[in-house]
């Protein structure tokens, strides 16, 4: 996986769909039609963000595989929700923003909204 572009490995592949796991009814953005084929099953809701996303409080796990602005997708997410991301992020924005327990794994960023307070 490159933290550039955001290439997806498919060991990377099989650790997401863990860590958003198998429960019904999960909303899950993504930033690529090569994600939502991944991530997609019966079970969950899978869109494809746009870059003018709008939705507040929505999606329960974003998996990112590109550069994007980091506030249009905070907002998306539900309290407790999770982002993924394939490319590197600045953790200072990241914690600016509001989200915390930042963590690294196989490469891959993973970050919790716990609240909303600054949902601009």
């Amino acid at each position: 996986m490159k933290n550039s572009g955001g290439e997806l490995k498919m060991d990377n592949g099989k650790l997401i769909n863990e860590i958003i796991g198998y429960e019904p009814n999960i909303n899950v953005g993504v930033t690529s039609e090569e994600l939502k084929k991944l991530i997609d099953s019966e079970e969950k809701n899978v869109d494809v963000l746009d870059d003018d996303l709008s939705a507040k409080r929505f999606y329960h796990f974003i998996v990112c595989d590109k550069k994007r602005e980091i506030k249009p997708l905070f907002r998306a997410l539900r309290n407790g929700g999770y982002m993924i991301s394939l490319v590197d992020m600045d953790d200072n924005e990241l914690y600016d923003i509001g989200f915390s327990a930042l963590n690294r794994m196989d490469g891959m960023l993973i970050a919790k909204k716990v609240h909303s307070w600054n949902d601009w």
